[in-house]
């Protein structure tokens, strides 16, 4: 198998050491029972679990009775120092010594970057996630959509401290949010296999979330992409079709969610989608020195001119609300539904 497994090896393998999770598999002792395995590093234990997850090459390898073993991925409740990611040793309870490393170990990159792009769909999110995830090496799943559904589960274990339920203050006392924390953050380094990775999902349960991954990550990096209303909602009907006013309700939801959202966070960055075309070389750098890439602000800048920018039409199109062709009817409605965002962010 190629994940350094072959058909005799016994215990298991550590395949990927980061600073914040290790990944690989063990053997289990029986069957139906999962091995459980710990995470070490200068005799502090770091994280602890089962074996216990599903993966093509140990599931095939099971099923022709060459190796009976799960994957695992243990997740740490703190950072370890990048001088002591080599260090990090895993256990299999109740196997002597520690699991020995995969020939192709993976180390995780350092130090981690996770960048969270988000706005009103047909923005330019698309553009500008496939621009960082090429010039940064960062893994992309696309569109995640999944810190809205971690969110939601994350509010509704809060707990109340004051309640008269006594389980829901049990669940505010033993801090069940961190459940949900817990597993958001699991689940964003197995999809990317690292701790670094870019999220691009735009629309309203994204932008809400946003305090949310502030708490699953603090070092996160929060990218908001806009666009001209017109030209958006122009760009909205030509793409989904639909009604119009409901695109101009969409347009407005995310900006005036961003407008609440962004006062609950330390520090962001706003990207104007038009400015992409315009001014690539002022987007770039903003962007790089936000993140703590400087360097890569060139780069960012060449692929913003040159990687399909222009054939998607990014910062193009109609932006005069008398050249758009509209009805009067459409007018009206546009100027009632979007006229407060457009104030709010200088569009009018």
């Amino acid at each position: 198998m190629s994940s350094g497994a072959p058909a005799q090896a016994g215990r298991g393998r550590v395949e990927t050491l980061s600073a914040e999770f290790v990944s690989g598999w063990a053997q289990v002792h029986a069957p139906g029972k999962p091995a459980f395995v710990y995470a070490t590093v200068r005799d502090e234990v770091l994280g602890f679990g089962a074996a216990k997850l599903s993966r093509p090459d140990l599931d095939k390898a099971r099923q022709e009775g060459r190796l009976d073993a799960h994957a695992f991925m243990l997740t740490f409740k703190s950072p370890v120092a990048p001088s002591d990611i080599n260090s990090i040793q895993v256990f299999a309870v109740g196997q002597p010594g520690p699991l020995p490393q995969a020939k192709q170990l993976k180390l995780d990159r350092t130090p981690t970057l996770r960048l969270f792009l988000m706005g009103s769909p047909r923005s330019g999110t698309s553009q500008l996630g496939a621009t960082l995830t090429k010039v940064l090496s960062l893994p992309w799943l696309g569109e995640g959509h999944g810190a809205p559904l971690f969110s939601r589960a994350a509010d509704a274990l809060t707990g109340d401290r004051d309640a008269e339920n006594g389980l829901v203050r049990h669940m505010a006392r033993e801090n069940f949010r961190r459940v949900a924390i817990d597993a958001a953050r699991a689940a964003y380094f197995h999809m990317h296999g690292s701790a670094s990775f870019v999220d691009k999902t735009p629309g309203v349960p994204m932008i809400a979330a946003a305090p949310f991954l502030l708490e699953c990550f603090p070092d996160a990096r929060f990218i908001f992409q806009r666009r001209n209303p017109i030209a958006n909602i122009r760009s909205r009907m030509v793409k989904f079709g639909g009604g119009f006013e409901e695109h101009c309700r969409d347009w407005a939801a995310a900006m005036n969610e961003w407008l609440r959202v962004r006062t609950l966070l330390p520090h962001f960055v706003e990207v104007q989608q038009e400015d992409m075309l315009a001014a690539p070389d002022r987007v770039a750098r903003v962007i790089a020195d936000y993140i703590g890439v400087p360097d890569a602000a060139s780069r960012i800048c060449d692929s913003l001119r040159t990687d399909r920018l222009e054939q998607t039409g990014a910062g193009a199109g109609v932006a005069d609300r008398n050249e758009t062709g509209w009805s009067e009817a459409q007018l009206q409605a546009f100027d009632r539904i979007c006229g407060p965002a457009m104030r709010a962010f200088g569009y009018i």
